[in-house]
């Protein structure tokens, strides 16, 4: 049983769930980079490793909204993203293993290799990808597609938010919190004063802020924004938090009520750069060092610029003298055995422009 229905019972018989990931995620000591940093207790939360075939924070999200698309009888979902969206990827293929179709809405970005890497994979898992120029675009492509699957198929597609960070999918990240809650119990790690997470669409981030605030545990959230802000702000992050926590104490009224969002998270806006997906110079700089002392992959659009600045608040003694952890939230699955031999021609054709 997971960590949050074992605290609170009565939710496992009001909340659809699938178990779709491997946890407790591991906790990894990062003593090379704490060295460098001067930081004696610095920590890693490894949830590149969340699941197989594909890691990354997603995967906790899809197991109450997958569950809760089967049991409505749905035979589709749609979701949306960046053209290089992990959430996207990770949903056509944890949807296919429940036997869903995928359907991908996905604006455009900077090229990188992570973007044809999840693309291929995209395809490969038989995802329908939908390459939308522009926001309202996406919206009148959203409701076409909606209007055709439905005809199609008999039944509407169940709509997941991007990065499925709908409060039913932040309980997913209510569940981790309370899962290092009892990875600390454990001994496994000393309880980090702070963490530090990518902010991309806040699900992760409010959902441990609930979690562990519930678990009684005193950590401040450093929710790094990696979006624009019109997604990621204060506003849509208090909403998030109050309608999560609503929707945990509708189906158990002993949750605790945790309102208004207080002191246990804070959005970091200075990390961003130019756009969506651009490198900076922080988050090359903090990839580098991650790979070269620790021999871990991150990547520049979400967890290097995350842990830029973990590593710029230690160099100006911010958080010297506490525990800190690092939320990797970037699949650390190989996938390259599984797209080898892959066309990118088989793409639709406004995808072929990220391979060239």
């Amino acid at each position: 049983m997971i960590p949050l229905f074992e605290a609170y019972p009565t939710l496992r018989t009001r909340r659809p769930y699938v178990a779709l990931g491997e946890y407790p995620t591991p906790i990894v000591r990062l003593e090379r980079l704490g060295e460098e940093l001067g930081l004696s207790a610095l920590c890693l939360k490894h949830d590149g490793v969340s699941g197989e075939p594909y890691g990354g924070n997603k995967v906790r999200k899809l197991e109450f909204l997958l569950a809760d698309a089967v049991e409505k009888g749905a035979k589709e979902v749609i979701t949306f993203g960046y053209a290089g969206s992990n959430h996207a990827l990770a949903t056509a293929i944890y949807a296919r293993r429940l036997g869903l179709g995928a359907i991908s809405m996905l604006l455009p970005q900077v090229g990188a290799e992570y973007v044809q890497r999840n693309l291929l994979m995209s395809l490969r898992e038989g995802a329908e990808l939908h390459h939308c120029r522009t926001t309202p675009a996406l919206v009148a492509a959203t409701v076409y597609q909606l209007g055709r699957h439905t005809i199609k198929t008999g039944r509407l597609p169940y709509i997941i938010a991007p990065g499925g960070s709908s409060p039913l999918g932040t309980v997913g990240f209510v569940n981790a919190g309370f899962e290092l809650d009892r990875q600390i119990s454990a001994g496994a790690c000393p309880p980090p004063r702070w963490i530090y997470s990518a902010a991309g669409s806040m699900g992760t981030c409010v959902g441990l802020a609930i979690g562990l605030k519930a678990a009684g545990r005193d950590t401040c959230i450093q929710a790094i924004r990696v979006a624009d802000q019109r997604y990621v702000n204060h506003a849509k992050m208090n909403r998030l938090y109050q309608q999560t926590v609503s929707l945990l104490r509708s189906h158990d009224p002993t949750f605790p009520k945790l309102e208004p969002l207080d002191s246990n998270i804070e959005l970091r806006d200075e990390f961003f750069g130019e756009a969506y997906a651009a490198p900076t110079e922080g988050a090359i700089e903090a990839m580098a060092g991650m790979q070269r002392l620790e021999g871990i992959s991150l990547e520049h659009t979400y967890t290097g610029k995350a842990l830029a600045a973990l590593i710029s608040d230690s160099r100006a003694g911010r958080i010297s003298d506490g525990a800190v952890m690092f939320w990797n939230t970037y699949n650390a699955r190989d996938l390259g055995a599984a797209i080898a031999g892959a066309d990118h021609h088989h793409l639709p054709e406004p995808f072929h422009r990220y391979f060239q």
